[in-house]
């Protein structure tokens, strides 16, 4: 198995609704080196709306303190920390270069309220037009875009790169999602896996356990691309490999559920 990097979690401590302190968010970050996951980019909220605030300010702050604690405890992970920036604002100004992914110029959006715009293609062309290429989070999490599936080629087409959550293959976020982040497999248009790990309760996964799921599956390639390989590149800038399409519907928890179920 590869170094393993993780580009969206929320473990800035106290600032969203992830770590709530520098002790949970150290305890992910433990287990995070354990299972052989090296780069992790934390990712807290930050609306565009307040990309100029004291909000951001106190960010960076918490920032700090987790990881001054992060170099003692767990020095094997290459730690920083981006944004999951919400796309509230069409006008917003996008201009400072270090909301992005590392060195990139890739920026992680959302859009708001975890649901399907009226125009989503023109809220993706606002972050092309300030220079960013855009990385959007948990595509197949959005309300109705199974019924609007069209669009997710439509995205791609844009230059948008798309990063599932784990969780969403093993049906952590509902139905919908994980038939999307399946059928996305399908068609080779998932880019990158990460955890959306919050250190909450039933928000835990981890890229490694993507990586054990898919490689279970027989899928050891797509894991590595999509949780090592393609990653690493999202950082750098470089481009992103093309992931073989897959159809992982029998890995590890899937058969965990079918024992504890009985289906």
């Amino acid at each position: 198995m590869p170094p393993l990097v993780d580009l969206h979690c929320h473990f800035v401590p106290g600032v969203d609704d992830g770590a709530r302190d520098v002790a949970e968010a150290i305890s992910q970050l433990v287990e995070y080196e354990r299972q052989g996951i090296r780069t992790v980019v934390t990712t807290p909220h930050l609306a565009a709306s307040a990309a100029h605030s004291e909000w951001r300010d106190g960010i960076d702050e918490a920032f700090a303190e987790l990881a001054r604690t992060a170099a003692l405890k767990c020095p094997g992970i290459d730690l920083s920390c981006s944004f999951e920036f919400i796309l509230d604002d069409p006008d917003a100004d996008q201009s400072d270069r270090s909301i992005g992914l590392g060195e990139g110029g890739r920026l992680l959006v959302e859009f708001p309220m975890l649901a399907m715009p009226a125009y989503p293609d023109r809220m993706l062309e606002i972050v092309l037009a300030a220079g960013w290429v855009p990385v959007l989070a948990h595509p197949e999490r959005y309300s109705g875009v199974e019924r609007a599936y069209g669009w997710i080629a439509r995205w791609r087409e844009m230059g948008a790169i798309m990063c599932v959550n784990a969780g969403s293959l093993w049906g952590e976020h509902g139905g919908e999602a994980q038939r999307v982040v399946r059928r996305m497999m399908a068609d080779s248009s998932v880019d990158v896996i990460a955890s959306d790990n919050h250190a909450r309760p039933q928000r835990v996964a981890t890229v490694r356990q993507a990586w054990d799921y898919l490689a279970e599956a027989g899928f050891e390639e797509q894991a590595t691309l999509l949780t090592a390989v393609n990653p690493a590149a999202v950082l750098t800038g470089d481009r992103l490999a093309g992931v073989p399409a897959c159809e992982p519907r029998s890995g590890w928890m899937d058969r965990l559920r079918r024992l504890v179920t009985g289906g």
